[in-house]
């Protein structure tokens, strides 16, 4: 359960237009071994509570058939300095990161290949990242886009990780996240 001050820094249905559904607090995912050592706790360093005095998580989708959008914020309440140099180590993460591979749990002969990319960061809070991930998994499956900004509103750090749908131009996805962004971090600017 969730407590009332992390509940004020989440995005709730009040915030969000069209038929939104939560589908649950967001997991901590695994750690993969990774062909590149420097990047195996990007992803996992974002979602951890190790840096935190409060985390809270939530999953969104959009409801309705064959619609394929959904999104995870993740909130951080960071003691000191704790939130500055969490957007500069992921910031640092993103530019070192560019490509590798992960191995694990897959069928022999197949690597789950992913990418890094730096985008445009919307103006929001005291500082932002953004970057876009593609994955693929084998040389014929089609690239899955996923599309993630970190904000910092003082103490508070808030990451949007954002699937658009499988036809959904990276253009259009961007500016569907800056929305996202943009309603979170008004909703974290208002709750502290």
């Amino acid at each position: 359960m969730l407590d009332k001050r992390m509940l004020a820094l989440l995005l709730g249905r009040q915030d969000l237009d069209g038929d939104w559904e939560i589908l649950g607090r967001g997991d901590l995912p695994r750690e993969p071994k990774t062909s590149d050592p420097a990047c195996t706790r990007v992803k996992r360093d974002l979602y951890s509570a190790e840096n935190a005095s409060l985390q809270g998580s939530l999953r969104w989708r959009q409801a309705g058939p064959g619609n394929g959008r959904g999104f995870l914020q993740v909130v951080k309440l960071h003691p000191g300095q704790g939130a500055a140099a969490e957007v500069a180590r992921v910031r640092a993460s993103v530019e070192r990161c560019r490509s590798w591979g992960e191995g694990e749990g897959l069928e022999a002969g197949y690597l789950h290949n992913l990418s890094m990319q730096l985008a445009t960061a919307p103006r929001v809070g005291d500082e932002a990242v953004a970057w876009r991930y593609t994955s693929r998994i084998g040389p014929a499956a089609p690239p899955f886009r996923a599309y993630s900004v970190l904000f910092r509103v003082g103490s508070v750090t808030s990451l949007i990780d954002y699937s658009a749908g499988a036809k959904t131009s990276d253009a259009t996805a961007e500016k569907e996240l800056h929305k996202l962004v943009a309603l979170a971090a008004a909703r974290v600017a208002e709750a502290i």
